[in-house]
């Protein structure tokens, strides 16, 4: 039996080590937020934060394309979904900006970009515009044309 934090809880599984993140948090603890996109880690659309605790105590965390990351290399450590970034059903400053800019349209890749944008926030110790935009790089959208987005981004610099 494995372990690992799944937002704000400890979640323990025997599912095989090759198991996808992405089908683990989708189909056994049903957290729909994260999104199938095109299961090869091009679009963004299925990004978690997977968070290791560092020897000084502290937890670093990444941004993970969860359709090609096995579940093995999360037992241990700390899982954040879209669906655990507002968990006291407060929108987080990420979703606050992008709600603000409106960042979004048909709303499938938002959370990659919510997640993305909040590991950014969470890694970067001066965060500043041009790499609060290179921290989305790896999202696809395919309707906003990202200005909005950028938008986003600035407004999240601003509110650091």
């Amino acid at each position: 039996m494995h372990e690992l934090v799944l937002n704000d809880r400890i979640v323990r599984t025997d599912l095989p080590s090759g198991t996808t993140l992405l089908d683990f948090v989708r189909y056994e603890q049903h957290l729909k937020g994260t999104k199938i996109g095109c299961r090869e880690g091009d679009c963004g659309a299925c990004t978690v934060l997977l968070g290791t605790l560092c020897k000084d105590g502290a937890v670093r965390y990444q941004s993970v394309t969860s359709c090609i990351s096995p579940l093995g290399n999360a037992f241990g450590k700390h899982v954040v979904t879209i669906d655990g970034l507002a968990l006291d059903k407060t929108l987080s400053v990420v979703q606050g900006a992008l709600v603000a800019e409106g960042g979004t349209q048909c709303g499938f890749c938002t959370p990659g970009f919510a997640v993305s944008l909040t590991g950014y926030c969470l890694s970067c110790p001066r965060p500043d515009e041009d790499s609060a935009i290179a921290s989305i790089d790896g999202n696809i959208c395919r309707c906003t044309g990202y200005k909005s987005i950028e938008r986003s981004a600035r407004r999240v610099v601003d509110a650091l």
